[in-house]
């Protein structure tokens, strides 16, 4: 089909009395059939990961592996009064979830799968919006939905009992919620999204860093500032006091989030194992652990390098003493410069390259898939964040997913908070997608100002060859006068 120039001189009368007439050629039409292929072979993908998520789960039902700490997990939500040092120690969520759903199935194979299913599937559709807050196409959202659709790192993980099941999906609808308040600057819409990352933290404390940067970005930015701080501060309250005094009860420590002063004792001491003991009124627990990373040979096949940790590292600790113990114990290991450097360095080697512990199960084909593709990431966050900074000035307003990811890696990769897992590194792997689509998006923009410079050059010259090739002509047209022509000339044009 083709547009003559009676067809363009209708559409210049029909905007009579408009200060632009916008005139379509005819390539318009070849670009909606290519976005619509485009998006049938998204949702293709996204149904073929909804299909490899319902026959993992029922493959592999959760249930069916109750072993270490899916059986902590397990026993800590079913085992609801239990007020022993280690469920003090795990963040509530993740146990009120475990309670909640074995309530619900009573412990039902069939049932428990189902649920999981359910929780599974909804994960990447509560990213993908997300990403429509996120991201100026919805063809990128789409692309978002269908890569973490399929990302095995975040459909193995739902075989098991483990913290990050929960975590994922809370820590997108956190994302939504942060970008919806964005948009609305509602003090609604601030109370969601303090309410959101609150639960995100009570299932895994990296959430907090990322809800620290992100609801004081948005607070300093829009108005209603005493309003929100003094509704934000209301509604932690009301979920923090409570866990505070259950904590201070139980371990005589205030730590709503859970008691974290075991994994720093044990990512500060340098040892391979860490043996601890508690007494509380005549009752003594005792705890021996090693991380999975401890026998993992991450760079294999490459190398045989493993941490160089060494011995173990004991504390026997008096509930009803508080923190005085657990500070005696940290000043036997001093965080000096070179032991920093040692302990981050392997950390770092741990989270970008070692296996996700217990998904890496080579047995299983998605499992082995995700063993494998943990060469991906390292490479991935590098080359993102150094994009990022290119594209920075034309980020927008989605300079603060950068910033997350920034944060991401100094918290977890930098801070001498944990001895690192390739587990951890799970809520990164999402942000990283999305921040792809955004350096996507940024570097469209850039080529399509670039064509309008050079089709503005160009058409100083040419203007019939610009309306061969299928461009938006913008003409001003001037309002007639009572009884004269209407005069029209064209003076600038943009490529579709």
């Amino acid at each position: 089909m083709k547009f003559d120039f009676f067809k363009r001189d209708q559409g210049a009368l029909l905007n009579r009395g408009a200060d632009l007439a916008l005139i379509v050629l005819p390539q318009g039409t070849l670009h909606i059939d290519r976005r619509w292929l485009l998006y049938a072979g998204l949702y293709l993908l996204i149904a073929l990961g909804i299909w490899l998520r319902i026959d993992h789960i029922l493959t592999y039902n959760p249930i069916n592996f109750i072993w270490s700490d899916p059986q902590r997990h397990w026993e800590q939500g079913t085992e609801t009064l239990r007020t022993d040092p280690m469920t003090l120690t795990d963040p509530v969520m993740y146990q009120l979830y475990i309670g909640l759903l074995a309530k619900l199935t009573l412990g039902e194979p069939l049932l428990i799968a189902f649920y999981t299913v359910l929780l599974a599937c909804i994960t990447p559709w509560i990213w993908y919006r997300f990403a429509r807050e996120l991201l100026p196409s919805r063809l990128l959202a789409t692309a978002v939905w269908a890569g973490i659709s399929l990302l095995p790192s975040w459909i193995a993980i739902y075989g098991y009992f483990m913290q990050e099941t929960l975590l994922l999906p809370l820590l997108g609808a956190a994302l939504y919620a942060s970008w919806r308040c964005r948009r609305k600057q509602t003090l609604a819409s601030f109370l969601l999204m303090v309410g959101l990352w609150a639960a995100a933290g009570l299932t895994r404390g990296i959430a907090i860093p990322f809800a620290a940067v992100v609801t004081t970005w948005l607070w300093l930015v829009q108005p209603q500032k005493i309003a929100k701080a003094g509704y934000s501060l209301l509604v932690l309250g009301l979920i923090m006091g409570p866990l505070v005094y259950r904590s201070y009860s139980a371990m005589h420590l205030i730590a709503p989030h859970g008691i974290g002063k075991l994994n720093e004792l044990y990512a500060r001491s340098g040892k391979r194992d860490i043996h601890i003991s508690y007494d509380r009124n005549g009752a003594r627990w005792v705890y021996w652990f090693a991380s999975p990373a401890m026998d993992a040979k991450p760079l294999a096949p490459l190398s045989d390098w493993s941490a160089s940790r060494e011995g173990v590292v004991k504390a026997e600790i008096d509930i009803t003493n508080g923190s005085e113990d657990w500070d005696a114990v940290m000043a036997k290991y001093p965080l000096t410069a070179e032991r920093y450097l040692q302990l981050t360095g392997e950390n770092l080697v741990n989270l970008f390259f070692g296996s996700s512990w217990p998904d890496n199960n080579q047995a299983r084909w998605l499992e082995a898939v995700n063993h494998h593709t943990r060469w991906v990431w390292a490479p991935t966050t590098l080359l993102l964040m150094l994009a990022a900074l290119l594209y920075w000035r034309r980020l927008g307003g989605t300079r603060l997913l950068s910033v997350l990811v920034f944060t991401w890696v100094l918290v977890q990769g930098l801070l001498p908070i944990s001895v690192n897992e390739g587990r951890y590194r799970k809520p990164v792997e999402g942000l990283l997608l999305v921040q792809a689509m955004v350096l996507v998006g940024a570097m469209r923009r850039r080529r399509a100002d670039d064509t309008v410079v050079a089709d503005a050059d160009s058409y100083a010259a040419s203007p019939e060859a610009m309306e061969q090739e299928g461009t938006v002509v913008v003409q001003p047209v001037l309002t007639p006068e009572p009884h004269g022509p209407i005069e029209s000339k064209p003076q600038h044009h943009a490529p579709v």
